[in-house]
């Protein structure tokens, strides 16, 4: 095939249709999205199905055929969030130890990423866990898996400069500080650009008291 039969295929199948797997995806994304403002608003213990449906501007059935239950669809929003985050932690400019971390700050405390109403939902999975052993389960896989990728920056920043800590100290006590200053946030209601900014300088800060060449 020749460059210029190359570039006409590539521009029909931008133009193809949409399948129907495409279809289904993007109803699956929007009932998603429909959950993650209900959940923000009611809560996880206050939503209903039906108030998904209204969110969407569908029927209830639409929603119970894509998800089966209420706990069908709050996992996957919580798994839809989850791939949100980690599709923008793993961009290539992240390319050593300190610009992993502070770009893991950046987008924990992003005005899109990490909104109001994505804080609200991620700290009502973390209230609810305690009475619900399948979200506790989830929490504690993603609180497992993201203390290891902290935690191995942090020990080759360590290496590095050649400072004596532990690694799975540091990073347990940088991502606890991120969930309070989350917390935080929505109890003094500063979940802004200015309380943003405050909770970024107080991750820094602390890096910064144990790398000070770095942060």
């Amino acid at each position: 095939m020749n460059q210029a039969a190359a570039h006409a295929e590539n521009r029909t199948d931008k133009r193809r249709a949409p399948t129907r797997e495409d279809q289904v995806q993007e109803r699956r994304r929007s009932l998603i999205e429909a959950a993650l403002t209900v959940i923000a608003r009611k809560g996880l213990a206050g939503f209903t199905m039906n108030d998904i449906a209204q969110k969407a501007g569908c029927s209830y059935g639409v929603v119970s055929f894509h998800f089966k239950s209420k706990e069908g669809i709050t996992l996957a929003a919580l798994d839809h969030m989850v791939e949100e985050y980690d599709r923008s932690l793993n961009r290539p400019e992240y390319d050593s130890p300190p610009a992993r971390l502070l770009g893991m700050i950046e987008l924990d405390f992003d005005s899109e990423m990490s909104n109001a109403g994505r804080m609200a939902v991620f700290t009502d999975f973390w209230a609810e866990s305690a009475r619900n052993p399948e979200y506790r389960r989830r929490c504690a896989e993603l609180k497992t898996r993201y203390d290891a990728i902290v935690k191995a920056d942090i020990a080759a920043l360590a290496e590095q400069r050649r400072i004596d800590l532990d690694p799975a100290l540091v990073a347990r006590s940088l991502n606890a500080l991120i969930d309070g200053l989350w917390i935080s946030g929505q109890v003094f209601a500063t979940p802004g650009p200015a309380g943003r900014d405050i909770a970024k300088k107080a991750c820094r800060f602390y890096l910064k008291a144990i790398f000070p060449d770095d942060f």
